[in-house]
């Protein structure tokens, strides 16, 4: 098996070549770091190439004509570079880019899904289906595992207050259209109010979001995390996007979020000091 590095966090972003035009560098905070900008400045392109990098894949000619190069210094010591040969993906980080454009060859994806992926939300929430299971059935064997050696109660009790936890949050937001989680599902899925079973491919643009980025943050398991979301308010009640990076705090406390913005909603309650403007990041412009 390919051993695959895990870092904590990150602590500085520098980008190389932006437009052809800028050099950036952004230090980062260990919790929560919001790029904000006009339209076109380079929030989503920073973001891109940033994703492209911890993920381990080569810039194509087109991303290149964006960004020369990235590189990231981690709290460790170590750095990363687009530039390096080999990289590989760094096993702790999730990127979520979250616009609900149609899929441009649906075909086969409709066949596996029996035809409820249709958009890039969905085949997100497709992966995130099996990503879940997965979650559980790893939640169970530690509860296996501690009821084997005759743990307290209490550490069995905090591996199932983490889904309840997540359940009760994702109730309350979603309480407003009549719905509710349907806890006794392997998938998640959720209930209307006169006990219909909903798909979460039935779910609004900005339930879809939402409950990507919650169950995203559930299924890191409290394990130091990156996180990466490009505009995660698209589409997005402006009661949830005040509430949005306290809540995914809620789930993951351990996660380091990395997101782009130009809503003043996600930070106006008390996130305000984590915004950096893309123009304040300038340390180096090209002539001509």
């Amino acid at each position: 098996m390919v051993s695959v590095p895990m870092h904590n966090r990150i602590i500085c972003i520098e980008i190389f070549g932006l437009w052809g035009k800028f050099d950036l560098r952004w230090d980062l905070s260990p919790r929560v770091n919001v790029l904000s900008g006009l339209n076109g400045s380079g929030k989503s392109t920073t973001l891109h190439a940033l994703a492209c990098l911890l993920r381990g894949k080569s810039f194509s000619d087109e991303e290149l004509q964006r960004v020369r190069s990235v590189a990231v210094t981690f709290d460790d010591g170590s750095t990363l570079s687009s530039e390096s040969a080999g990289n590989k993906p760094v096993r702790n980080v999730d990127v979520i880019s979250t616009f609900d454009s149609r899929l441009k060859d649906p075909d086969a994806l409709q066949k596996l899904s029996e035809g409820e992926v249709r958009t890039e939300i969905d085949w997100e929430i497709y992966r995130l289906q099996k990503r879940y299971i997965t979650y559980q059935l790893a939640q169970g064997k530690k509860i296996i595992s501690l009821l084997t050696c005759h743990a307290p109660q209490s550490e069995i009790e905090a591996i199932n207050n983490q889904k309840t936890e997540f359940f009760d949050l994702v109730d309350s937001l979603l309480g407003k259209t009549h719905k509710t989680s349907d806890r006794t599902s392997d998938e998640l899925s959720f209930l209307s109010d006169d006990g219909t079973r909903l798909s979460p491919y039935m779910l609004s643009a900005g339930e879809k979001q939402l409950l990507l980025i919650l169950a995203t943050a559930l299924t890191q398991d409290s394990v130091p995390s990156i996180l990466l979301m490009d505009e995660p308010d698209i589409s997005m009640h402006f009661d949830w996007q005040t509430s949005l990076l306290e809540n995914v705090l809620k789930i993951n406390p351990n996660a380091q979020l990395i997101v782009s913005t130009h809503s003043p909603a996600l930070v106006m309650n008390g996130w305000l000091d984590t915004v950096s403007e893309v123009s304040d990041l300038v340390v180096k412009r090209y002539n001509g």
